[in-house]
């Protein structure tokens, strides 16, 4: 996955799931790609999720933004995208 891949929208439901760790400053163990594709697991509190340009971001206290397709697990919860497609894993070529 590179920075110009484009935007798959996560499941709105996990997306509330967010929003409520985020009001709730629970500290949640995060699993995420980096730039190099590489897998990162961080304990951190949800600092804010904003949109740009149709795409759903995500900041951390521990100082990480990216995007929400880079998401793969919060608090042990497999991230699930809305593609309506769902035979190939979102990070399939």
């Amino acid at each position: 996955m590179t920075e110009f891949q484009k935007y798959v929208p996560i499941n709105c439901s996990f997306f509330d799931r967010l929003q409520d760790w985020a009001t709730r400053k629970e500290i949640v163990k995060i699993i995420f790609l980096d730039k190099d594709l590489n897998s990162n697991t961080i304990n951190t509190r949800i600092l804010d999720l904003f949109t740009k340009n149709s795409e759903e971001f995500i900041v951390l206290e521990s100082g990480e933004k990216f995007r929400l397709d880079k998401l793969i697990s919060v608090n042990g919860l497999l991230v699930t995208s809305c593609e309506i497609d769902n035979s190939k894993s979102r990070y399939d070529s």
